[in-house]
């Protein structure tokens, strides 16, 4: 059952893009520079996540055969194609031209809609031991429901939040601007919108583990 399970999360979940890229072909008002940026931007954005959570500061750890520097080779894959699922349902909101309701509303509905969905994607996989989630819960061995409820919330709202501001600053520059901006530097802004956030978290964490360092020396 767990290789099945890692199957489907890991590797037929993200063949959903394919389809997701087809619909979004089919929108008026959609063009190749920002179906290019809706899908490139979670990606990779994940991906720095990721490479940072558990490649370097090891909070958390995969129990995956294909993985590069401790990061599943799919896994940016995965969350894009969930996000982009997400906004695919609410594609009437993020269409032109902006306005500050349609913007709070699609931003509100992403954040919970990722709450949830991300949560319940974690109870599977933490339950079938493909992640380990290093905080108290888990060394004291709690179901996986206890483990993820105490961070999957607040981590995968926080990722709908920033994903959904990041699109919709990507569909405003992209699309409605008369400028000509450049998609390289758009795509790379709306990168650091997601992960900005996620960055100053693993900042607390690192300067954490420093005072703790320093007060056992002290001791």
């Amino acid at each position: 059952m767990k290789a099945l399970v890692e199957i489907v999360a890991f590797w037929l979940l993200p063949l959903a893009l394919l389809i997701e890229y087809r619909c979004w072909q089919s929108i008026y008002w959609t063009t190749p520079g920002f179906i290019f940026y809706v899908i490139a931007v979670p990606a990779l954005a994940t991906y720095m996540i990721v490479a940072t959570g558990a490649g370097w500061l090891k909070l958390w750890g995969f129990n995956l055969k294909y993985t590069v520097k401790k990061v599943p080779v799919p896994i940016g894959l995965v969350y894009c194609s969930v996000i982009n699922m997400l906004l695919l349902i609410f594609a009437k909101l993020l269409a032109p031209p902006s306005m500050i309701r349609s913007t709070i509303a699609i931003v509100l509905l992403i954040t919970i809609s990722g709450a949830i969905l991300g949560s319940l994607y974690d109870v599977v996989i933490v339950h079938y031991k493909l992640l380990n989630v290093y905080i108290r819960p888990f060394y004291k061995r709690d179901n996986a429901i206890k483990i993820v409820a105490a961070y999957g919330p607040w981590f995968f709202g926080l990722m709908g939040l920033v994903s959904g501001l990041s699109v919709k600053f990507g569909e405003y520059l992209l699309i409605e601007t008369n400028h000509a901006a450049s998609l390289a530097v758009v795509t790379a802004a709306g990168i650091l919108i997601i992960y900005a956030p996620f960055l100053l978290y693993f900042l607390v964490i690192i300067e954490q583990k420093r005072r703790k360092i320093e007060s056992k020396d002290k001791v």
